[in-house]
């Protein structure tokens, strides 16, 4: 009898663990998100009057969760901001995600969407694509009673900055790792690898100018490419001359170090000569080994041989 009556408790619990209980119904179509999209456009246009003219007289206003001021003056200044300051304007949706209206039992009509806001800064020249998640409440006579705003600042900032003279860090024409780097590109001039990987972390990436954009290689795969590549054969001859002198930057946002240097890369044989300008961008870590390494240069010179 007690084996028995546990049984029954295990399935009492199982079957109300996964009990469901539904309070609303979703709609992907619905009047209450039309108005939202009308909103947005009224946005667009710059047309406050038409903005507010889906607002309750007693809506609120939050900000990442802040409530903030939500008077008829506060909603025509934000509106004129964009209007005077930015162009082409959009609000859409941030797709795959579209919006959904919410009828709960107990709080009436809600929407919420997902959306991206375009423009381009007329002063500072800085494009918008931000994202933005918003929710609406809305009340019986189908006007909004609550706007909720969700958004990474930081794009603002940059804009807001964007109007002063900042520094960033410091610019070194000596330091130890613009010793690296010359080191690194006479091991490479030497064709020795194992001093060459020497100065990289073994978790650093690297990438060039002939790649896909953001696409990289590790460090092993990077030595591969470099073993089975022209400039390692035994019967290639080259020089690598530098060019100009190199900069060493040191990035106070970020915390970084990252040195740019340019090189002539001069690659001759019986019959032909070419030469191939690159420039070496090197972030280093705080051990002072290269983290990534990016190279641009130009493939042509090497297809025209």
């Amino acid at each position: 009898m007690k084996a028995f009556s546990i049984v029954l408790l295990c399935l009492f619990l199982g079957t109300t663990s996964y009990a469901q209980k539904k309070s609303g119904t979703v709609y992907s179509d619905h009047e209450a998100i039309t108005k939202t999209q009308e909103l947005w456009k009224a946005f667009e246009a710059g047309d406050a009057d038409a903005f507010l003219s889906f607002m309750s007289d007693t809506v609120k206003v939050f900000v990442n969760g802040k409530k903030v001021n939500s008077s008829k003056e506060r909603a025509t200044s934000y509106i004129n901001y964009y209007k005077d300051n930015y162009d082409n304007v959009k609000v859409v949706d941030h797709k795959p995600a579209y919006p959904d209206a919410i009828d709960y039992k107990g709080s009436g009509i809600w929407v919420q969407d997902w959306v991206k806001l375009k423009g381009i800064h007329r002063e500072s020249g800085i494009n918008l694509d931000l994202p933005v998640h918003h929710l609406y409440s809305f009340n019986k006579d189908g006007k909004i009673t609550s706007l909720h705003y969700y958004f990474n600042n930081d794009v603002f900032e940059t804009i807001r900055n964007s109007k002063r003279t900042m520094e960033n860090g410091t610019i070194y024409i000596n330091h130890p790792h613009i010793l690296t780097v010359r080191k690194l590109v006479n091991a490479f001039r030497e064709k020795d690898l194992d001093k060459w990987s020497s100065f990289f972390d073994e978790k650093a990436k690297f990438g060039n100018s002939t790649l896909k954009w953001g696409d990289t290689k590790d460090l092993k795969t990077q030595m591969n490419g470099l073993k089975e590549s022209r400039f390692f054969k035994p019967e290639t001859k080259f020089k690598v001359k530098q060019v100009g002198y190199p900069d060493c930057m040191y990035y106070e946002k970020d915390d970084v170090y990252v040195v740019y240097s340019w090189w002539l890369y001069t690659e001759w044989s019986k019959d032909k000569k070419i030469e191939v300008p690159y420039m070496l961008s090197n972030t280093f870590n705080k051990e002072g080994k290269i983290i990534r390494e990016f190279v641009w240069y130009s493939n042509n010179h090497f297809a025209e041989r």
